[in-house]
């Protein structure tokens, strides 16, 4: 019957299980450490501690069914949480996540509501950036293969796309899922909002890069500004000047 096997350096107790890895070999921590100890089978202990220079611990699985660890806060009220991870580097990232993911996100955030609306103040992602002044980013997302072609970000709720930006760089709110945004932003007004785009205070046109000339097959009409007039061109091709320069 295949067992599996630990192997643990240093001292083992009731309470306990700790272990001192700071030499770079197994031989010389047994050696620094005192005999080696090999249980056969899970161990059990209320505490497992490593003070170590070298990696502390490896956990790895071949099963397809079972994960490589679980970490488990089975406590149902205070500030203690089931995964603390602290660095002191500021060279490096505290936490690397590489996955190969076809079907699922690389890292999947499940929150279990309440229905009654009791955790408004909760998120399923909360990120606070400690210390004023300082010039960190809150997001950054980048290819740094080259270009990709999937969404960049995507908000869907209530049936439709509430807000995509797609690997084009366009964007849309209020799409249908899945749907391409025809411009480079693009708003659907849906039911019960009064309109589309508001905006409080100034709106500034620029003079178009380029004359619309291409018909819409979606109807309506473009406003655009040329050589600081403002002018709308309809769906049949009719350019009207709207206000002089």
């Amino acid at each position: 019957m295949a067992v599996n096997r630990r192997l643990f350096l240093g001292g083992f107790t009731a309470g306990a299980v700790t272990v001192a890895a700071g030499t770079a070999t197994p031989a010389a921590a047994a050696a620094a450490q005192g005999p080696t100890t090999t249980f056969d089978g899970p161990v059990v202990a209320e505490r497992f501690s490593t003070n170590s220079t070298v990696n502390s611990a490896f956990l790895k699985t071949t099963s397809t069914t079972e994960h490589a660890a679980t970490v488990y806060q089975a406590g149902t009220s205070g500030s203690g949480v089931a995964l603390n991870i602290v660095s002191d580097n500021p060279d490096n990232s505290a936490v690397y996540l590489t996955g190969r993911e076809k079907t699922r996100g690389t890292l999947k955030i499940s929150h279990i509501g309440h229905a009654d609306g009791s955790d408004a103040d909760a998120a399923a992602v909360s990120i606070d950036l400690k210390t004023a002044g300082t010039a960190t980013q809150g997001i950054f997302l980048t290819a740094t293969d080259g270009a990709t072609t999937g969404n960049l970000i995507c908000l869907r709720n209530n049936g439709r796309d509430d807000f995509v930006v797609k690997g084009s760089g366009r964007v849309g709110i209020g799409l249908a899922v899945g749907s391409a945004p025809w411009s480079q932003l693009h708003v659907v007004q849906r039911p019960g909002a009064d309109s589309a785009l508001m905006v409080e205070g100034a709106v500034r046109i620029v003079d178009a890069a380029t004359v619309p000339t291409a018909v819409d097959s979606k109807g309506g009409g473009t406003l655009y500004a040329q050589g600081g007039e403002l002018m709308w061109r309809s769906a049949n091709g009719n350019v009207t000047r709207i206000a002089s320069a």
